[in-house]
């Protein structure tokens, strides 16, 4: 009685032989396969970590954007990572050159002039705009990102300032809610990043949010003095340029974006 029940047996294991043989390396292979796939970045985070490190000037112009240290990095495929690169190249702060890859954009002195004075022309605009349709949530949401900067700067985070300094422009645009306003804006001030990490003084501190707490007050009492504000800002980040030739420096891809939300970096 006990034979046919280990040839059944027998039949069995040889059934699961089978099944698993069929998976890639006996269906172990699927386990690193899945732990791939979940720590890997999609390419809108991919997008998000090189943008914000570019605005932040961890990646300052010229930095070469290793498409195979980045995929390493990242857990990105090649063909990915290249639609992020072009995007990229299409808001013009990555350039990709021929037979070189990428590399952050680095901008001249005249497209530093040209770029901030689209910028007073645009932001007088939203500043208007803001004044006539913004309501109480609205000014609280700018309120709100003024006490993140105010924080960043207590804490003497550089990252943190520079980041969140241009990221005030934007959420008073994203309130006005003027879709080509947002990403023309957008556009500007990410060109304006790169402008600051190539000519601004060396040892200069960020702009403090104290400027930008005079333009909110402006705001909150409805006073169209919020536009000369508003411009007599941009003329300062202007004025503390050097608009003259710098050198470039060379940049460890896998340090800037390791740390704590470089969660995806091996």
């Amino acid at each position: 009685m006990t034979k046919p029940a280990r040839k059944k047996n027998g039949a069995a294991a040889s059934v699961r032989r089978e099944k698993r043989s069929a998976a890639p390396d006996g269906g172990r292979a699927l386990v690193p396969a899945v732990r791939r796939a979940a720590s890997a970045a999609s390419a809108a985070e991919v997008y998000e970590r090189i943008w914000s490190a570019i605005m932040d000037h961890s990646l300052p112009p010229e930095t070469r954007l290793v498409e195979e240290r980045l995929c390493e990095i990242f857990g990105l495929g090649r063909t990915r990572l290249r639609q992020v690169l072009q995007r990229l190249a299409h808001e013009r702060v990555v350039t990709l050159m021929p037979n070189r890859g990428a590399i952050v954009s680095r901008p001249t002195i005249r497209e530093a002039r040209e770029v901030f004075a689209a910028r007073r022309v645009l932001e007088a605009g939203i500043v208007q705009m803001f004044l006539q349709g913004a309501t109480r949530s609205d000014l609280k949401r700018v309120q709100d990102h003024l006490a993140s900067e105010r924080a960043a700067w207590l804490a003497n985070d550089r990252r943190a300032m520079l980041k969140l300094s241009g990221e005030f422009h934007l959420v008073m645009a994203e309130v006005v809610g003027n879709s080509i306003l947002i990403e023309l804006l957008r556009d500007l001030i990410s060109r304006s990043s790169l402008i600051i990490a190539v000519y601004q003084v060396p040892g200069t501190p960020p702009c403090p949010p104290s400027e930008h707490q005079e333009i909110v007050g402006a705001l909150e009492r409805r006073d169209p003095a919020a536009v000369d504000l508003m411009l007599k800002h941009l003329d300062h980040l202007l004025a503390d340029l050097r608009l003259e030739d710098s050198g470039a420096r060379t940049i460890d891809l896998r340090s800037v974006f390791a740390g704590p939300s470089g969660e995806h970096a091996a």
